[in-house]
């Protein structure tokens, strides 16, 4: 039976929670997001900073981003002792000395165990406060507050209501069929069968949710730890924005905006009719509300800090480097929560090539023809927004320790190539680290296998590349190989400047 064990809190255990990277996580990502608010938080690639992830799961991203930032300590922790031994393993195989996973139940950790961790300049709380009881959120409360620098930033991602109350009443049936079936695989099955009759029905409270589309295989195929995070865990509940802030201000924690950056621009994130009452709203936490009610979304990236100070937001910005995502020669496309726009030509032309150049700071971009007439903030808000360009930590090569910490990104990329890729990850999001990101680049398993294999050596052909992706044995189908040639083929032409440019390959 598909239930959680009597120690786990009510928090599936018999499934381990599948490997992910989100870029949003990273350093570089979050202090672009304080400097397009105009908060301060003076941390730097020369930081010697402390990190956090509170629920690290397996660890792959805290080893991530300790691969990504040599100067930092990375703490895990996790309640998991499964998941805490596989990030043991995992760091130890990239040779990770800056990267450290203890076993801890927040629920259980009192002052005294809270005082002997350091202060931390970053705490990333993601996927997590969904999905537990109340006494680990006081848990991770507690931490903040006596463990949290001042001007110490938090990332805090969870279901929020209203956009995710559609799926408390699927999260209650499927929670149902899985804790009655034999297995994993039975409960998911009958949790199927019964949405898809429910569906054909035309039940009016069982809306098409993303995790209705989840569950029944429209996003792809999910892996069954996924799919028990989301729906077997006995406390998930979606929380209001207000309720959150709440919470976090018994930590002394400011919030900041989203990590999400369209969603700090009602412009891009809301229709003018929305924009109008987003305006009206009497202040932050009302015009919150307002967001909610009116995007498409029902999961929050929020950024707190522990002391706000503000600073002069677009000087900071235009110091901001950031390095081309993809040299595709295809337009540009902003996608926010209004929907899609493609980004003037006027602008994105002359910004495309010079990223195609090599990393570039937003005041220099500026200062390109047809540029003029856009401000700091929007050009890096569309820069990243669109997939066009992310912000960099440090620009490649610098540093006294570039050589080092270079090395350190491609064994971490090495143990994920033979852990993750070679073994059916599939679309899972998952990482190219480097430390010109204090994090990674986020790709699929294909794009981590054959950037790794650059790396290695192996000559950048297509059919030489293929012939050590497909597993030994039969051949496979002509059509097969030479779809995964093309692939491959627009991998090294699009992205393979990138990996360079970034010294990851």
């Amino acid at each position: 039976m598909s239930t959680p064990s009597g120690w786990s809190r009510g928090y599936p255990v018999a499934e381990p929670y599948p490997a992910a990277w989100h870029a949003f996580q990273s350093p570089a990502h979050l202090a672009a997001a304080c400097a397009l608010m105009g908060v301060a938080w003076e941390v730097g690639p020369e930081t010697p900073m402390q990190i956090a992830e509170i629920g690290c799961g397996s660890g792959y991203t805290a080893n991530v981003l300790a691969a990504g930032n040599p100067n930092a300590q990375v703490l895990g922790l996790d309640y998991n002792p499964a998941h805490v031994a596989e990030a043991r393993s995992f760091a130890a195989a990239a040779g990770l000395g800056n990267a450290r996973f203890e076993a801890t139940d927040l629920a259980e950790l009192d002052d005294a165990a809270l005082d002997r961790l350091p202060e931390f300049d970053l705490v990333t709380v993601h996927g997590l406060w969904s999905w537990v009881a109340d006494p680990v959120r006081e848990g991770v409360l507690r931490l903040l507050r006596r463990r949290l620098k001042p001007g110490g930033v938090v990332l805090i991602t969870y279901n929020a209501l209203p956009g995710a109350g559609g799926a408390l009443g699927l999260s209650r049936l499927v929670r149902g069929a899985l804790q009655a079936g034999g297995s994993t695989a039975e409960g998911l099955g009958a949790a199927r069968a019964m949405v898809q009759k429910l569906v054909a029905a035309e039940a009016r409270h069982l809306p098409d949710t993303t995790w209705r589309s989840l569950l029944l295989g429209e996003l792809g195929e999910a892996r069954a730890g996924y799919l028990l995070h989301e729906f077997i865990t006995e406390h998930w509940r979606p929380s209001f924005f207000a309720d959150v802030q709440a919470a976090m201000a018994t930590a002394r924690c400011d919030f900041v905006g989203s990590a999400s950056l369209d969603e700090n621009f009602p412009a891009m994130s809301l229709n003018p009719a929305q924009q109008e009452i987003w305006h009206a709203a009497p202040d932050e936490t009302a015009r919150q509300l307002v967001l909610d009610l009116c995007v498409p979304r029902a999961f929050r990236r929020d950024i707190y800090v522990r002391g706000l100070r503000r600073m002069p937001r677009n000087a900071a910005v235009a110091a901001i480097p950031v390095a081309a995502i993809t040299h595709a020669p295809d337009g540009r496309i902003l996608r926010s929560q209004a929907g899609e726009a493609r980004l003037p030509p006027a602008v994105m032309q002359p910004v495309q090539a010079a990223l195609e150049a090599g990393p570039q700071e937003i005041g220099a971009l500026l200062a390109l023809p047809g540029c003029g007439s856009v401000t700091p903030t929007e050009l890096l808000a569309l820069l990243i927004g669109s997939g066009s360009a992310m912000p960099l930590w440090r620009r490649p090569g610098s540093g006294p320790h570039w050589e080092a910490a270079q090395a350190a990104a491609r064994r971490l990329n090495a143990v994920a190539a033979r852990r993750l890729a070679a073994h059916g990850v599939g679309t899972a999001r998952l990482a190219l680290a480097s430390p010109a990101l204090a994090g990674g680049m986020s790709v699929d398993a294909m794009e981590l296998a054959v950037a790794h294999m650059v790396a290695e050596g192996v000559p950048a052909q297509p059919a030489t590349l293929v012939q050590r992706l497909l597993p030994a044995g039969d051949p496979p189908p002509d059509g097969l190989r030479q779809d995964l040639e093309q692939r491959v083929g627009l991998l090294l032409a699009h992205r393979g400047p990138v990996w360079r440019a970034l010294g990851i390959a």
